[in-house]
């Protein structure tokens, strides 16, 4: 009688070590289901409606989601979520009035420095993911079209500002050659690249809107091109207007990075670094203007493998 009652008492507490077992097992998933994640839109346009997509098609499926827009948002609302990801700048701005517990994420935002100003991040667990491509990936592609030595021309409105420090920095590391152009805000932009560029310069232009704006682009873009100065530019639609070539973000790309960082905060919890740019990239060639200014350029993938 001990024995049979032996055996069921092991009988027992051997289940009940499986049971104990399989709880440790899915306690990580259960832990991780009830991460949630707060969308805050800028608006209700296309663009902000496929990086919402997308970023719900890249998050872990154990990690809700919901969306809501900027103007809707209170306190209650916001700390209802373990992370918050702000989708553009107006939203960014409406966010970083609120004081939230949560994660905050200031994501698909240019990275700007009045906007900049605009959103403090000083919260540990703060990050922000800009829309625009780091400098040194617009210098290592100057490099990997033009080994020959040309000089890399950059315009600015305000001296010694961050972008300006980088493109410096970047091409020094390169040794490469910077060729400074200060622009004031009220000047006439393409009459001074007139003045100033020549064919042995390449043009970078990085967002300025003071610069690179509809009203001037046209006669920017002529000035170089009757120059000889080939411009590699910061969007698909700069290339298509007559730049020799784009590189830029997508919605995806930034997407997938913000997916990314969501994830890395769930399993790592508060990450050292609080700035990111996209991992990935996209490139535009005006095949028109190459042949025009008979510069061989090659394919997409050939020069993104160049690029880091």
């Amino acid at each position: 009688m001990n024995s049979y009652h032996a055996k069921i008492s092991a009988s027992h507490f051997t289940l009940f070590i499986k049971w104990v077992l399989c709880c440790l097992l899915l306690l990580p998933a259960l832990s991780y289901s009830q991460e949630s994640v707060l969308a805050v839109t800028s608006n209700d346009g296309k663009i902000y409606q496929n990086f919402y997509t997308r970023l719900k098609e890249s998050l872990d499926k154990g990690t809700k989601i919901s969306k809501i827009s900027y103007s809707d948002i209170n306190n209650t609302i916001l700390n209802s979520s373990s992370t918050v990801v702000s989708i553009g700048a107006k939203a960014a701005k409406s966010v970083s009035k609120y004081k939230i517990n949560a994660n905050v994420i200031y994501s698909f935002i240019p990275d700007d420095e009045l906007l900049q100003s605009k959103i403090p991040c000083k919260k540990t667990t703060c990050y922000k993911i800009y829309i625009n491509q780091p400098v040194n990936r617009y210098v290592q592609l100057f490099k990997a079209l033009f080994p020959e030595g040309k000089k890399l021309a950059f315009a600015h409105t305000e001296k010694n500002s961050i972008k300006s420090q980088q493109v410096k920095s970047a091409l020094k590391k390169n040794d490469l050659i910077y060729k400074d152009i200060h622009i004031q805000k009220d000047n006439n932009a393409s009459r001074i690249f007139i003045n100033e560029l020549n064919n042995d310069d390449v043009l970078l232009a990085l967002p300025n809107h003071y610069i690179y704006n509809s009203e001037n682009a046209k006669s920017i873009i002529l000035s170089t091109y009757h120059a000889n100065v080939p411009i590699i530019a910061y969007s698909k639609s700069f290339a298509k207007a007559g730049a020799l070539i784009s590189l830029y973000s997508s919605v995806d790309n930034v997407a997938d990075k913000t997916a990314k960082i969501i994830g890395s905060i769930i399993v790592d919890g508060t990450l050292s670094q609080k700035e990111y740019y996209p991992d990935d990239f996209m490139i535009e060639i005006n095949s028109a203007v190459a042949r025009s200014l008979n510069i061989n350029i090659s394919s997409e993938n050939i020069l993104k493998s160049k690029i880091r």
